[in-house]
């Protein structure tokens, strides 16, 4: 690889969302105005194209017999620390870049994915045709959001990872928060961040115990202590170590990428426009905890426990969340509860050391989520903002166009054979099936749950008879938006291919050898497929895949299918049903419905106990300190109110004073 292709295509793929971001903010309201979005949208465009000249270095050169192509490029040296900087034999916190096939990857998905979201959000941002108001600022805040999350995938130190890490954090609050004057919005921006403080507040501990154990922060040297088991001195390191480094790590991840008991900030962050919701479900924000976990991969497989609590919140969240899905009348929250679920299940398949599997279902899930959301984004812009499936119904005909790319969305999220999110979920459901038969069961049943509340809002929304609210004017959305529905959809039916074994590795043979994902990840997540010592053998794996996967995608393809059925039977063919259903079961429809009450607990257990402490905190700070300094500052101020009556400006009066004081000082001379 040419290093200084690698630096120069990293510092653009940057500079230039950066540059599109800070033209859009200080050019878009005096000078572009309704153009603003072509600085984001060229920028973003840049990025794409330098993030496919990264995956084409990588992919010209040889793998070597680790299955990995990995280059450390530095870009400066930033802060020296230490007593020996004035030696000039100083540590340095350098700005590096980690470019390997597992970061390009992301790269491309990344900023491919928002590239297709920024082009969309330039006719979804406009009212008849004019810019919503705040327009240049939502684009610049895109730009600044795509720099934020590729900065957090080049890093190559955990320094810059917590940078990126905590940028995209702060994005995601502006962006959420984009229409700040209406209160929903403003408390879910609000939620979301202070939510995402709880788990960046351990990952960033985490960080510190890093520093402290193998007195580095950077990737290269830090696990490569870690495959040792030893810190730079030598001294051994106990799992104990690993799992506390791990577990702190992981709480970052829960926070960023919503899992439990840290998703319920996911939901509420629907109060953002539609553009929004596709770019943080899709391909970044959320993403990012399952890509750090996987990055880390050399620190979590040295602790058994550590990938086993991965594996099981990670499998948990799965199923949990698609059960509160399975009732929601608002489509983004339908869709916001299946992202949890589709997070969960990518840190399932970490936690059963299939690195591989989760990135490339990470990689799949981009294409359909994100068309997913834009083409609830389509319906939503046509029917003047309604996105309560209980107002509407039947509007195949009046949008064909969204209809058909939202199918196409569905299917692959419920798994239907040969779409992409067939391929990925099937990965991952027999690797758990391997690993342990219980979290197995777990992703098999989530699968039919997907399949079920997909549908359930695909037949609810455009099949039946046709019903449109009084006053709206149902109508198709324009090419802005249509377009890039069609180029995801695309992505959606043929993603899945990157990592199916035909003659040429599939994908134009991208990812040979072995047509997976393997080569695409560096030392630290391959120890994932080969178990690190805490799971079976890759062999092994390989031959239990070989014996048993068939049977296992024919099951899971075929409860896909039942699950598509099952929602037919119930929304078209049958409607009655399930409100008999809910009627019947009341007890359990409301607690699904109700989000199994979680956001009231965490307000009766946490919020309102804080608020109370802090009203107590304030109280005391109100009278108990400021009345013990009134007292304080009393009686200087009495004797103030009683010596001031001797100041009154009479003569006379100062006259009889001087008299008085000097016959008592002559008395006292007289009586000594």
């Amino acid at each position: 690889m040419d290093e200084q292709t690698l630096r120069t295509c990293g510092i653009l793929i940057l500079l230039l969302p950066l540059g599109g971001a800070a033209l859009a903010g200080a050019l878009g309201r005096p000078v572009l105005r309704g153009r603003t979005h072509w600085p984001v949208i060229l920028g973003v465009l840049g990025a794409v194209i330098c993030s496919f000249i990264l995956l084409g270095q990588v992919r010209g050169v040889e793998a070597t017999n680790s299955h990995s192509v990995t280059a450390v490029v530095s870009v400066y040296e930033w802060i020296a620390t230490g007593a020996e900087a004035a030696s000039g034999a100083a540590k340095w916190f350098r700005v590096v870049f980690l470019i390997d096939p597992l970061t390009c990857i992301m790269l491309v998905t990344v900023t491919g994915v928002s590239l297709l979201v920024i082009i969309y959000s330039r006719d979804y941002m406009r009212e008849n045709g004019h810019p919503e108001r705040g327009y240049e600022r939502f684009f610049a805040f895109l730009g600044l959001f795509v720099f934020s999350m590729c900065a957090l995938v080049l890093s190559g130190n955990f320094l810059l990872l917590y940078l990126g890490w905590e940028a995209v954090g702060l994005c995601s609050y502006l962006l959420i928060g984009f229409y700040y004057t209406k209160p929903s919005a403003a408390a879910a921006a609000k939620k979301a961040f202070l939510v995402n403080r709880i788990g960046d507040f351990g990952f960033g501990l985490g960080i510190l115990l890093i520093y402290l154990t193998f007195n580095a922060l950077d990737y290269e040297t830090v696990f490569a202590m870690a495959k040792a088991g030893e810190t730079a001195s030598g001294v051994p390191l106990t799992e104990g170590r690993f799992t506390a480094i791990a577990l702190l790590l992981f709480c970052g991840a829960v926070g960023k990428s919503a899992q439990l008991p840290l998703y319920v900030w996911l939901p509420d962050a629907m109060e953002g426009p539609s553009p929004v919701s596709a770019l943080i479900h899709a391909a970044t924000m959320v993403t990012a905890g399952v890509y750090m976990v996987a990055r880390c991969g050399a620190i979590f497989t040295q602790s058994a426990l550590a990938m086993t609590v991965v594996a099981v919140v990670g499998g948990v969240t799965a199923l949990y969340a698609a059960t509160i899905a399975l009732t929601q009348q608002d489509m983004k929250r339908v869709l916001a509860y299946s992202t949890i679920s589709q997070l969960g299940y990518m840190f399932l398949g970490v936690g059963v050391f299939a690195a591989t599997s989760a990135i490339f279902h990470l990689y799949t899930h981009a294409f359909f989520k994100a068309l997913l959301f834009l083409a609830a984004g389509s319906l939503m812009h046509g029917m003047g903002g309604i996105i309560d499936m209980r107002q509407f119904g039947g509007l195949k005909r009046i949008m064909p166009w969204t209809c058909l790319t939202f199918w196409i969305g569905a299917l692959a999220l419920a798994g239907f054979p040969l779409l992409s999110g067939f391929w990925s979920k099937d990965e991952i459901i027999h690797r758990a099936f391997a690993h342990n038969a219980i979290l197995g069961m777990i992703g098999l049943v989530t699968a039919v749950l997907t399949a079920f509340y997909t549908f359930r809002m695909v037949f609810r929304a455009f099949h039946g008879p046709q019903r449109v609210p009084e006053g709206v004017h149902a109508h198709e959305s324009g090419a802005w938006m249509l377009v890039p529905l069609c180029v995801l959809a695309v992505g959606a039916i043929g993603a899945g291919y990157a990592n199916v074994e035909f003659e040429r590795g599939g994908f134009l043979g991208c990812f040979e050898p072995g047509g997976s994902f393997e080569e695409f990840l560096n030392p630290a997540v391959i120890a994932f497929e080969r178990g690190a010592g805490h799971a079976v053998a890759a062999a092994d794996h390989e031959t239990e895949y070989a014996g048993g996967g068939h049977g296992l995608m024919y099951l899971s393809a075929a409860l896909a299918i039942l699950g598509i059925f099952a929602a037919w039977w119930l929304y078209v063919k049958r409607k009655g049903i399930p409100n008999r259903v809910a009627n019947a079961l009341p007890e359990a429809y409301d607690l699904s419905y109700n989000k199994y009450y979680v956001d009231e607990i965490y307000d009766a257990a946490v919020i309102r106990p804080l608020r109370g402490g802090g009203r107590l905190a304030f109280g005391i700070d109100e009278y108990f300190i400021d009345g013990i300094l009134w007292l304080v500052t009393a009686i200087p101020r009495l004797l103030a109110i009683m010596l001031k009556s001797f100041q009154g400006g009479s003569l006379q009066g100062y006259a009889v004073t001087m008299a008085a004081g000097f016959a008592v000082i002559l008395l006292l001379m007289l009586m000594a």
